[in-house]
């Protein structure tokens, strides 16, 4: 593959929190920049960017995954679930005790903390 083919969009369908997502992105995109940067879904946060802060864990088809480690395109027709789509109208279960046991630390790895104890448990 030369540069040309890098920079060239591709059109990919991701579902993410139950609802299926037509985008295009480039073969190099990350699950995390597509689904901060193309499907606005920010709790996923942009950390380290080597996989080993875990700001940007998601669920991948319910395993835990650095979504800054994972191509966008090997997403495609995955369930993907972020922090967002945890607890459906409400707080997740795990969400809530962090909000009741004040384990928020400063808050910006909170959300990748509360889905790997989320797949932990399951």
């Amino acid at each position: 593959m030369d540069d040309a083919d890098a920079t060239t969009e591709r059109p990919v369908r991701l579902v993410v929190n139950g609802r299926e997502h037509a985008i295009e992105v480039e073969v190099r995109t990350t699950l995390l920049d597509a689904l901060r940067d193309r499907l606005g879904l920010t709790g996923t946060k942009r950390g380290c960017a080597l996989g080993q802060c875990g700001a940007c864990t998601v669920l991948l088809d319910g395993r835990r995954v650095n979504a800054c480690l994972v191509l966008a395109i090997r997403a495609q027709g995955r369930s993907v679930t972020t922090i967002e789509g945890l607890g459906g109208t409400g707080l997740h279960p795990l969400q809530a005790a962090f909000v009741a046991h004040d384990a928020f630390q400063c808050g910006y790895c909170t959300p990748g903390q509360i889905i790997s104890g989320v797949a932990c448990i399951a």
